[in-house]
């Protein structure tokens, strides 16, 4: 487990690569989505569980559909380049945005946020 050693820098960083999936799943790629829910509970109880060690910040970055090879398969050309990703997850981590939404997961990021603020005011 890299934990350990991270812990042990000064200055250490968990960046997981997550997607649009976390908000829901497409009836094509079940465990996709599933994998990719199950990516976002972790980094999410994984933060709570460091919020008191100021040496290790741990992101998530949430992409849409992006153009790769890895992609193609499933349309990937129409996805968004990924120098779009990693321009976007840099400016995150230069503001210390522990979600990083990209692209379209921007709409969904902001629905369920105002959703809950909604909730935590009821």
């Amino acid at each position: 487990m890299m934990l350990p050693h991270l812990l042990a820098k000064e200055s250490a960083a968990v960046v997981n690569v997550s997607s649009i999936a976390v908000y829901g799943s497409h009836r094509f790629l079940p465990t996709y989505g599933a994998t990719k829910a199950a990516l976002h509970s972790y980094t999410t109880a994984l933060r709570q569980t460091y919020e008191e060690k100021k040496n290790l910040q741990i992101y998530e970055v949430y992409p849409p559909l992006v153009n790769t090879e890895f992609s193609a398969e499933i349309g990937g050309a129409a996805g968004i380049p990924a120098s779009e990703v990693a321009d976007e997850l840099l400016v995150g981590l230069e503001n210390n945005l522990f979600d990083i939404p990209v692209g379209d997961s921007k709409i969904y990021a902001n629905a369920i946020g105002e959703a809950m603020s909604k909730l935590a005011h009821a």
